[in-house]
């Protein structure tokens, strides 16, 4: 039950970035998003990968895998269209 749960939080902490994502791409405007903010959560889901790795915990390596590559998109978004 609980490897179940683990990939329900995963999942969900890891779609609620896309909308933010895409209207990031879409819209070209990022002046309502904070670099730093957005610098800070990427550097937590990194190293919650890299715990997940270490640990060998598979819901928090593919969310955190996931995530980070849908927050990097955000911060390369954010320095694109300054």
């Amino acid at each position: 039950m609980e490897l179940y749960i683990g990939y329900l939080a995963g999942f969900l902490g890891t779609i609620c970035w896309i909308p933010q994502t895409w209207k990031a791409w879409a819209t070209r405007d990022t002046s309502g998003l904070s670099l730093a903010a957005n610098f800070l959560f990427l550097l937590t889901v990194t190293l919650w990968l890299v715990y997940g790795l270490l640990v060998t915990d598979w819901p928090l390596i593919i969310a955190n895998g996931c995530a980070t590559l849908i927050v990097l998109s955000i911060v390369a978004a954010k320095l694109k269209y300054k």
